[in-house]
């Protein structure tokens, strides 16, 4: 099989792929490195000749390029679409906003996790017993990390017979997500128990770019991990693993802090930054991402992000987002005007506007699965003339929209401190516990703590000081100063007042989607539980109020392992290789319809 495993080709050259990712390492951490040792031929190199912490480098920094652009900021189908944090306009939008996914191969995290793999099996390589454990465990954490979100992608795949292709295994069986499921949170049980044993590393911290070889932290998010994959399963209790009680596990980590340490701040997010310096290390929004800097405007933030955090008042708003070049108002004159403040302000007349739905605030969100999504608020009426003579920096090019808004500015640059490949955060972890004291697993604190301390942690990751001038208010149009303890009152106030356990999950539901922007992560909450209701949002999309709970298996599946895929697919619910089709996780629950 070609995807989840070496094939003959991979197998013959495996020596110069991880040669060559070894010198491009080399060249970019040390200058001082023997070259003699870089000089080697690559065909003569042997696992030992490998230095394993330069292969934990490449584990982190493929992964940081294959979660993001492949599923997040992608030229294809991304899940940002699905969960409506953006939408695209002026060419190739109709896929990717209407949800006509195409099937899609495991090849692009083949790296991710082969490399994984090469960390668990020649870690005893290394002559410190802590390096030996310390290597093993992060690549089983990595490994594990990798197969939770695949099979939440796909569903069944390659598991206990996958990379096997050194032995001759070409065509192994698709495990069952149940399996799957058991086996990653035994693995990152496991990781803990060995990490828990290590006193020091011996060279790690330039290698590893997570943690800087900080081994309590790697804890941290084994066992943070092992509570995200436990919720997964939360509705499948009554078909759970044999062996594994889901409940009674979520419950006795929490109880155990000594044992299963877990996030305590978001100094403890499992991200990744981008350096910046090409287009494979640069976050893909910045101008290395593609030549053409239409790709950078024609990604637009979705009108159900942009009012959910108008309507909140949230001051994270104004970071994820910029104002409109252009402000509609519908006035008895026409023309653009430049306010004091510097917002153009483009008055049009009522009869101009006729029966269009527009919106004249200064944070304006393409609506989800529109059919012309780049005509939307008039459009057609823009003067860039006008304009540049007003803002000479005003974007006229392709995909160019001044009547809506485009990401913020940190989103458009190679490298910003705030923006990172997220693999999980402390916000992220106090709404799972936040969610498991909704539902009596745990009995520690309060629920609308958890979740008070979930935004409060997004708020620190982006960096959203008290008293900044931060909050738009959608009446005056001006930008109010944030204060902190105000807004998380109002906040807690919308849970506890919420009307059952149900109004409550959606209020927590909705706060984790926010927290969780630039993150494919939300898909599989609102796939689990169906909230919010995004699906009434959507105009015009391929399935009418439905939204794609999978990715089909790729077009080399059937060719190369045509039975096991065969018997994948029988498995569904229905038993088609589609988007629409649910897998285990979500079979029997009704949910997300």
């Amino acid at each position: 099989m070609k995807n989840i495993q070496f094939n003959p080709k991979k197998m013959k050259n495996l020596k110069t792929i991880f040669f060559g990712m070894i010198t491009t390492v080399i060249l970019l951490t040390s200058s001082c490195q023997n070259l003699t040792e870089i000089n080697k031929s690559p065909n003569m190199l042997n696992a030992s000749d490998i230095n394993i912490k330069y292969v934990l480098t490449s584990v982190l920094s493929s992964s940081a390029t294959n979660y993001i652009r492949g599923n997040v900021y992608g030229n294809t189908i991304t899940l940002s679409e699905a969960m409506q944090y953006l939408q695209r306009d002026y060419i190739d939008f109709q896929g990717t906003n209407t949800f006509s996914w195409s099937p899609q191969n495991f090849s692009g995290f083949n790296g991710s996790l082969i490399n994984s793999q090469y960390m668990v099996d020649n870690a005893k390589n290394e002559l410190l017993e802590g390096n030996q454990k310390f290597y093993a465990a992060t690549g089983q954490i990595m490994r594990s990390f990798w197969y939770g979100f695949m099979t939440s992608l796909w569903g069944d795949m390659p598991y206990s017979e996958a990379m096997q292709a050194s032995k001759g295994n070409f065509m192994p069986v698709y495990d069952s997500q149940k399996d799957i499921f058991k086996g990653i949170i035994a693995d990152l049980k496991s990781a803990n128990d060995i990490l828990a044993t290590v006193t020091t590393v011996d060279g790690a911290s330039s290698a590893d770019l997570m943690y800087q070889g900080d081994v309590l932290k790697w804890r941290k998010f084994a066992n943070s991990l092992r509570l995200r994959y436990l919720l997964r399963l939360s509705e499948k209790l009554s078909d759970q693993p044999a062996g594994l009680d889901v409940k009674a596990e979520f419950s006795a980590m929490v109880g155990n802090a000594s044992t299963y340490p877990i996030f305590t701040s978001s100094t403890d997010n499992a991200s990744i930054p981008f350096p910046g310096t090409d287009s494979n290390t640069a976050w893909p929004g910045g101008p290395l991402g593609w030549n053409n800097r239409s790709e950078f405007y024609r990604r637009k933030p979705c009108a159900t992000f942009v009012k959910a955090l108008k309507s909140n008042l949230d001051p994270r708003l104004t970071t994820f987002i910029r104002p409109v070049d252009s402000q509609l108002k519908v006035s008895a004159s026409t023309g653009y005007v430049k306010l004091a403040d510097g917002q153009i302000v483009y008055n049009v007349t009522a009869a101009q506007v006729g029966s269009t739905a527009i919106d004249t605030a200064r944070y304006v969100g393409l609506p989800a699965a529109m059919a012309t999504p780049d005509a939307y608020n008039l459009s057609n009426l823009v003067n860039f003339n006008s304009l540049k003579a007003l803002n000479s920096g005003i974007y006229t090019d392709q995909a160019a929209n001044p009547n809506v808004s485009y990401l913020g500015d940190i989103y458009a640059q190679n490298t910003n401190s705030l923006v990172k490949a997220v693999y999980m955060s402390y916000a992220e972890l106090n709404f799972i516990l936040a969610e498991g004291r909704l539902k009596g697993w745990i009995s520690s604190s309060d629920a609308s703590e958890y979740y008070k301390s979930g935004i409060t942690a997004s708020l620190r990751q982006f960096g959203i000081a008290d008293g900044s001038k931060t909050v738009y208010n959608p009446q005056t149009h001006a930008l109010e100063n944030y204060n902190e303890t105000t807004f998380l009152a109002a906040q807690v106030a919308k849970y506890t007042s919420a009307a059952d356990d149900a109004a409550k999950l959606n209020v927590l539901m909705t706060q984790k989607w926010i927290a969780t922007f630039m993150t494919p992560e939300f898909w599989f909450d609102w796939r689990r539980t169906g909230l919010p209701n995004f699906g009434a949002n959507l105009i015009s999309a391929s399935n009418g109020t439905k939204i794609p709970v999978r990715y089909p298996y790729g077009a080399e599946e059937p060719i190369l392992n045509k039975a096991n895929v065969a018997s994948a697919i029988a498995k569904l619910s229905p038993a088609t290789n589609d988007q629409w089709s649910k897998m285990w996780l979500i079979q029997g629950t009704n949910k997300p319809y």
